[in-house]
């Protein structure tokens, strides 16, 4: 008996709509005309008569993940997923998990949120190729003052929307984890760090590269993983600005 589609499914379907304006979580239930606080950063979010509901305010800001056409773009990122975990097993050997990654930046409509440790020229121009389009945002740990550097301070205006928190190897707190997150629907997690050496090492063994699909999880790994240190980041960088320095919905 074939597989089906259980309609059910559907009422499971929750994906984000929002990203907080601070920290850039992935926000779903937010509520139409009550105060609201993010999560993550606790940043305030307060009705007013210019924008009665948070939803307006973070419209306005650009900050709304309003797709065309949801399910056919969960569908394309989902296809995406499935040869990617086929290339992986063997079964189609020439999907690589470099094409699958450059495939879903390819496809985002909204924005890519990453973090890695270390980061190839290759992929900084891959990464600044999206911008052009769409929001890219990254924490980028071990950089040193070298080409790639450049690319992502002198030369950041070739590409404003790719905006990067810059972690050294000064201290023993800064980020490791790998995760890179496409519109709140789909993500890459393992131990690749984003460069071409290391994405072409998954396709032999060499590395982990796990493809994630569940969107409660894809949204649990943005804002557990990429969102705090966002904002712990500025916090580092600003000592002096408590948590709710942030500008505030409605100020």
């Amino acid at each position: 008996m074939p597989s089906g589609f259980d309609l059910d499914s559907l009422l499971h379907f929750n994906p984000p709509h929002y990203v907080c304006e601070r920290c850039f979580a992935l926000l779903t239930d937010v509520p139409a005309n009550f105060a609201y606080r993010c999560p993550v950063c606790d940043v305030a979010y307060v009705p007013t008569d210019e924008f009665p509901s948070v939803g307006d305010y973070l419209s306005a800001r650009g900050l709304a993940l309003a797709y065309e056409d949801v399910m056919a773009h969960g569908q394309r990122l989902a296809e995406i997923a499935r040869r990617t975990r086929a290339g992986l097993t063997g079964q189609l050997p020439d999907y690589t998990p470099m094409r699958a990654l450059l495939e879903a930046i390819g496809s985002a409509q909204h924005c890519v949120h990453f973090t890695t440790f270390g980061i190839s020229a290759w992929f900084v121009g891959a990464l600044k190729m999206a911008a052009q389009y769409i929001d890219v945002r990254g924490v980028i740990s071990g950089i040193k003052r070298d080409e790639v550097f450049r690319e992502l301070t002198t030369y950041a205006g070739d590409a404003p929307r790719l905006q990067t928190r810059l972690f050294g190897q000064e201290s023993q707190w800064f980020p490791h984890q790998k995760i890179i997150v496409i519109d709140g629907l789909i993500a890459f997690k393992g131990s690749a760090n984003l460069t071409d050496i290391g994405w072409r090492k998954a396709a032999h063994g060499r590395e982990v590269v796990e493809v994630i699909t569940d969107i409660a999880e894809v949204i649990e790994l943005n804002n557990r993983f990429f969102s705090p240190v966002w904002v712990g980041f500025e916090q580092r960088a600003q000592p002096e600005a408590p948590n709710t320095a942030a500008s505030s919905y409605g100020r």
